[in-house]
């Protein structure tokens, strides 16, 4: 730590304690600023911040637990550290010292070794805290930034297609997120669309879901009528980059419009709910293979549907049924479909607002702990 740079707030209406402790401070290289009253104090710290505050307790104008207990209620000088100086060494003075925000007590006739000790020690405290705070506000804005990238991943609007509905919506659990969701329109207009898990969190997860976005899209385009080759050929380079670290649940449709034929692979992703024909009661499109990254000695397969008109096929991630309330209950894929049941003729839009918000209203003051991803795909009548 640089000496130089601390300046050091004494406050005390006795001149002599003043001139003792400036002198001693001063001799070590501390910028010294003093204050002969509570008042004086307030008023010095409001123009300029110092990095300490020596503090007298018995001052007739206002005392020093007053004094501090000021300071501490201002946002521009809490986080000052606060040292008390006193001939009072009564056991309740110094628990009140501590009980408006001060750290530490100075008994006079100061010692100067103590003196010096004691102010070393919460300058350099109070450095450490300082730094940790600035790599914390960096880290947040770069998280932010982050999140801004990934954002740009995912599609900022989705393909006009006749008689066909897409909506869908991703809820971070944190700064950035592990879910992405894609959904483009082949040249031979045909609809793909994905959504898929990194089964991590963070900034590991994050770049997984990069990766992970990039390849897929690679492979799409190789592999157009066959999604288990994608997953194939993706799998492969997962596991060649990260060494079994990381996996991804993936499920992958391609989309027929004017047939309503889909193609679709699951790479251990929560089976989507597929409502159809305005039925309540929806199929599960389970699971045709291990998620992505987790062993390169497994294949994967197809399977087809037909999406009829007035079908709807609800496609999520796990942070949308093992969502958790206050009381330990979890949403559930039973919740869920019960929540979609009155709301089958609703358009997509809406039908993805009206979840999100029973969730939101489940959870209610329970922050998500998982990423909430869900997309909605219509079919009308023509």
């Amino acid at each position: 730590m640089n000496n130089n740079i601390n300046e050091i707030l004494i406050v005390d209406d006795t001149p002599a304690n003043i001139k003792l402790l400036s002198q001693i401070l001063s001799s070590h290289g501390y910028k010294i600023r003093v204050a002969l009253s509570g008042s004086q104090a307030l008023t010095s710290v409001e123009l300029a911040r110092p990095d300490l505050i020596l503090l007298d307790i018995k001052m007739p104008d206002m005392n020093g637990f007053e004094v501090c207990r000021q300071l501490k209620a201002n946002s521009k000088s809490s986080q000052i550290p606060v040292i008390f100086i006193s001939a009072l060494n009564d056991l309740q003075d110094k628990l009140q010292g501590f009980h408006v925000g001060g750290l530490d007590y100075i008994s006079k006739p100061f010692q100067i070794e103590e003196v010096l000790a004691r102010v070393k020690s919460h300058l350099y405290i109070r450095r450490a805290q300082q730094i940790l705070q600035e790599n914390n506000d960096r880290m947040q804005r770069e998280l932010k930034l982050a999140w801004h990238l990934q954002m740009n991943f995912l599609p900022q609007k989705f393909p006009d297609v006749p008689n066909w509905q897409f909506s869908a919506a991703l809820q971070p659990a944190r700064e950035t997120s592990g879910d992405f969701y894609d959904l483009f329109k082949l040249p031979d207009n045909r609809i793909v669309f994905l959504i898929a898990d990194v089964v991590d969190k963070g900034v590991a997860a994050a770049l997984l879901m990069v990766l992970a976005w990039s390849l897929l899209r690679e492979r799409i385009a190789v592999y157009p009528d066959h999604p288990e080759k994608v997953f194939f050929d993706v799998n492969k380079s997962i596991l060649s980059i990260l060494k079994d670290l990381e996996f991804v649940t993936v499920f992958l449709g391609i989309l027929e419009p004017g047939s309503g034929k889909m193609v679709y692979a699951n790479a251990g992703h929560n089976p989507p709910l597929w409502f159809r024909d305005g039925r309540t009661n929806p199929k599960q499109l389970g699971r045709t293979g291990l998620p992505l990254g987790v062993s390169e000695d497994f294949g994967w397969s197809q399977s087809e549907i037909m999406i009829e008109p007035d079908d709807i096929l609800l496609v999520y991630t796990d942070g949308v049924t093992e969502a958790c309330n206050q009381m330990g209950d979890y949403v559930g894929l039973q919740h869920l479909v019960e929540c979609v049941q009155p709301l089958i003729l609703e358009c997509a839009d809406d039908l993805k607002m009206k979840i999100l918000n029973e969730l939101d209203s489940f959870l209610g003051k329970e922050p998500p702990q998982d990423d909430i991803t869900l997309m909605v795909i219509k079919r009308l009548q023509e």
